[in-house]
């Protein structure tokens, strides 16, 4: 199990997850991953400890919520441009990360609005 806090910023989404800062959350290894190194989170490997009643041939009981979890996550909402012109900096930055791009590169807040609206549909496909 893992858990990443904000520790930077105010918001912060990305592959389903919206964290808050100093707002401690559960995810799994593939954000875990993503996340780790990045200045804005601290990340955490949690030991869970070993229940003896279980046999290893059985599922656990968490593998299957996390499998439900990962399915949403492939179906990228999409934004109206009415939707990200209403959204502050920090929201437009994370959606724009998890389109794959990097906030540093856009200038002002229709860039963002621009390269997410061009993104989504491209990530719809």
């Amino acid at each position: 199990m893992y858990t990443a806090e904000l520790i930077k910023g105010k918001t912060y989404a990305v592959m389903g997850h919206v964290f808050l800062l100093n707002q401690v959350k559960e995810i799994e290894n593939k954000v875990f991953q993503y996340l780790n190194g990045n200045d804005f989170f601290a990340c955490k490997e949690v030991k869970v400890p070993v229940d003896d009643s279980k046999t290893d041939d059985q599922p656990k009981e968490d593998d299957k919520p996390v499998e439900e979890e990962e399915e949403p996550q492939q179906e990228q909402k999409i934004y109206t441009e009415s939707e990200l012109k209403g959204m502050n900096k920090t929201e437009q930055e994370a959606i724009v990360i998890d389109l794959g791009g990097d906030p540093s590169q856009l200038k002002d807040k229709s860039e963002r609005i621009a390269y997410i609206l061009k993104h989504q549909e491209k990530a719809g496909e």
